[in-house]
């Protein structure tokens, strides 16, 4: 069973704040989209993301990549550097199943908290959505 966010201290830092609240409203359900597309990999990089959200005190470079990583697994994006999931449980699910439904949801609410962080972040102007450069 997942463990909830703590909400009784508040984080200085408005991006982990933003992050923590959407991972304690969505983190079940993260974790088993994440799982629905690449097993039991999908779901340990989610708790291991959230693990690391309750542990830090600022949302740093790393989780950031982390959150676009997890954004990029749950759109079916083919560039993905960290992950390499194996798709084919995903071509089992009927595209208009409730199961695909709630996983584009899923998906555009993480695309939305990655725009909120990114515009909470005036010096880095949106990095939360920058794709990398092809080298």
């Amino acid at each position: 069973m997942l463990s909830k966010f703590t909400t009784k201290t508040l984080s200085a830092d408005l991006q982990l704040a933003a992050v923590r609240t959407h991972f304690d409203m969505h983190g079940a359900a993260l974790c088993n989209a994440a799982g629905l597309i690449d097993g039991e990999a999908g779901t340990a990089h989610v708790l291991r993301l959230m693990s690391a959200l309750r542990e830090a005190s600022r949302l740093d470079r790393t989780t950031r990549h982390k959150l676009v990583d997890l954004h990029r697994l749950l759109s079916l994006d083919p560039v993905i550097d960290v992950f390499e999931p194996d798709l084919s449980s995903w071509v089992l699910l009927d595209p208009g199943s409730r199961e695909v439904e709630e996983l584009c949801l899923l998906t555009d609410q993480l695309f939305d908290l990655l725009v909120a962080i990114g515009e909470l972040d005036e010096e880095r102007d949106a990095f939360a959505l920058s794709a990398p450069e092809a080298a």
